[in-house]
């Protein structure tokens, strides 16, 4: 959990056990104090379980390094599927020439897909598209 996503759940576990705290002291006509607090907090139940309600926000660089993982995988699977239909090529078609077009050609295909991937994953084309005050 990041330290923006952090303060915000401690502002607003705070916020929580205060206004409990009162409604508690004013149901029963006292004075909030720290009986009354402890009290509010026990109600809440066991750490874990509050901690539960508040599910961690990926960061930057848990989607970065999410990301890189995701495009090495691919880059693998794409390489072995190419290796294979290539040898299938040269199987089938006994004279098939490995030439500087056929690189460039096998990595403009994959280039398109991982960009295709990347816009797809990332949600890159709503983004450019959003209204000044969405930021």
């Amino acid at each position: 959990m990041g330290i923006k996503q952090r303060e915000e759940v401690a502002l607003e576990l705070r916020t929580h056990i205060l206004d409990s705290a009162e409604d508690l002291a004013a149901e029963r006509k006292v004075e909030v104090d720290d009986a009354i607090i402890r009290e509010v907090i026990l109600r809440m139940g066991p750490a874990s379980d509050v901690a539960d309600l508040y599910p961690e926000e990926k960061t930057f660089l848990d989607q970065t390094i999410f990301a890189l993982k995701v495009v090495g995988l691919y880059t693998f699977i794409f390489a072995v599927a190419t290796g294979i239909v290539w040898n299938l090529l040269k199987i089938y078609f006994k004279n098939l020439q490995f030439d500087s077009t056929t690189i460039f050609t096998i990595i403009t295909f994959y280039l398109v897909f991982l960009a295709i991937y990347l816009i797809l994953r990332f949600k890159l084309v709503s983004k450019l598209f959003k209204k000044d005050e969405d930021f």
